[in-house]
């Protein structure tokens, strides 16, 4: 019996949303519910039939299916995400993010001209990061990493691998660095 806080995957493609696709269900009427599908944030009034309940917590590692982070669609771990890491235990674990949803994160691949430029340029004594202003010893206090456009792959210039990441958790969308500058702004007093 599927009831309200359920989380539910869509059993067939409808209003736009994929087979697959995990929501939660908002309010249940009769044989229709009112479901909001996380990967499009949108809710859509669907027959109960279209749905079934997804214990969510039976998904990623160790079971096969895993929710994608960004689509929210659930996939076949190991088949639907690339391996990142080698835990603790020597296990192998997967990306947090399918493969096809990787391609828009990553987007345009450094160009091989850009990173020959920027490798015979490459600080190898001292580095202070553009960015965060640390100073470092390049690969001994500090990884550098040439940071690029994702939408042209052109080089950027040199980083450390910490700027990289942060940039790269924001999508390098500049919106959503403000957001995230308004956010330090408005909890700088706690």
């Amino acid at each position: 019996m599927i009831k309200v806080n359920d989380f539910v995957v869509l059993l067939k493609k409808t209003s736009g949303i994929e087979i697959n696709s995990v929501g939660f269900v908002e309010d249940v009427k009769g044989k229709r519910a009112k479901v909001f599908f996380i990967g499009k944030l949108k809710e859509v009034v669907i027959d109960i039939s279209l749905i079934k309940i997804l214990d969510v917590t039976k998904t990623g590692k160790p079971h096969k299916f895993k929710i994608c982070n960004v689509c929210h669609i659930l996939k076949e771990d190991y088949k639907d995400f690339d391996i990142n890491q080698t835990d603790a235990s020597g296990r192998k674990t997967t990306r947090p993010t399918c493969i096809e949803c990787r391609k828009a994160i990553d987007g345009v691949a450094l160009k091989t001209s850009e990173k020959k430029r920027m490798l015979s340029e490459k600080p190898d004594i001292f580095f202070i990061c553009p960015i965060c202003k640390k100073a470092s010893i390049p690969g001994v206090t500090a990884n550098l990493v040439i940071d690029h456009n994702h939408e042209t792959g052109n080089a950027r210039t040199w980083i450390c691998d910490s700027c990289n990441t942060g940039l790269g958790r924001f999508k390098d969308d500049i919106e959503l660095l403000k957001d995230a500058i308004n956010y330090l702004k408005k909890y700088k007093k706690i």
